[in-house]
């Protein structure tokens, strides 16, 4: 975020989503909340009275320099116009000391995207609801660096010279080319990597030597409080399927399916008696139609679904 947005934001002149977007970017780690609170801190000293352009130094001095010539007993008045100068000079320092590289910002609503977005170096990135993503107008450099805060898939184009890292409020994801997706919300206690190609490095921040090495059909989660990473279950696999849709279900309760092909699949299945949710099941769905997995539960628990409007009813007795 730059200067004039934070001002912005502070001054009450700020969207709503402009609001959002500014309170996860302060969430999404240590450094944006820093920069945060030097400008906040400027901005009170001031009387709240700071404005979005750059300071006008030479015109603060211009106006001190004309007010020395009047008589003495000025001088109070002089004290505060030069605490005012003093003000503007530090809005100028930070302006120039902390307005980050300008930044492009990719913002997604209520539902999951069913377009991706293009980065730069030909990379592509689906977010999931309530997700930001900030990326550069180009990579320069030896890496491709962007953050994330929320859940995203990536499928990051392969370049052997500049490793695409996605750094988080308390991860770092290290890639040279390959798929996977990350969950990393600020107001969660864990993040996690979950990958469907290629190799990926996930890390806490500050430690790489801590990495976990993470393969197709691996997964880790990181505790955010313990800074601890774990191996992710075999049919973790699922937390993409938003994007993948493929589906591994062992024992899983009717229930819990039914959630995830909502996400899969973009529906509204709808259990029409409640005892169904409990019925359980083993079954795997590699991008298989909709119609085509409901065919199958179907034919395992004697039910029929029918389309009422946008969703769709499961009718049935429930397992015994």
């Amino acid at each position: 975020m730059d200067y004039p947005d934070i001002i912005d934001y502070l001054n009450g002149h700020a969207t709503e989503t402009e609001r959002e977007a500014m309170e996860v970017w302060i969430a999404a780690s240590p450094d944006n909340r820093r920069q945060f609170q030097r400008v906040q801190r400027l901005w009170e000293a001031s009387g709240k009275a700071l404005q979005p352009e750059p300071p006008e130094v030479e015109a603060a001095w211009r106006k001190v320099r004309s007010r020395t010539r009047r008589p003495l007993r000025l001088l109070p008045v002089l004290g505060r116009i030069a605490a005012t100068v003093l003000l503007f000079l530090a809005g100028y320092w930070m302006w120039n000391t902390f307005q980050p590289i300008p930044q492009l910002e990719a913002r997604q609503g209520a539902q999951p995207a069913t377009e991706a977005v293009m980065l730069p170096d030909g990379s592509e990135v689906w977010l999931k609801k309530n997700s930001v993503l900030y990326y550069p107008e180009s990579f320069e450099g030896k890496q491709r660096l962007v953050r994330l805060a929320g859940e995203a898939y990536f499928e990051v184009a392969r370049d052997e010279a500049r490793p695409f890292l996605i750094e988080t409020g308390e991860a770092t994801v290290r890639v040279l080319g390959t798929s996977f997706g990350v969950m990393a919300y600020p107001d969660s206690s864990t993040a996690w990597v979950q990958v469907n190609s290629g190799r990926v490095a996930f890390y806490p921040n500050g430690a790489a030597g801590q990495q976990m090495v993470l393969q197709k059909g691996e997964g880790a989660v990181l505790n955010k409080a313990s800074g601890q990473l774990k191996p992710m279950a075999p049919n973790a696999a699922n937390r993409i399927a938003w994007r993948t849709r493929k589906l591994d279900f062992q024992d899983a309760s009717l229930g819990e399916a039914a959630v995830l092909l909502n996400e899969a699949y973009g529906a509204q299945l709808e259990l029409e008696n409640p005892q169904l949710s409990e019925c359980r099941f083993t079954a795997s769905f590699d991008e298989e139609p909709l119609e085509s997995v409901l065919q199958t539960l179907s034919a395992l628990f004697e039910i029929e679904w029918e389309r009422e409007g946008q969703a769709i009813l499961l009718k049935g007795e429930g397992c015994n």
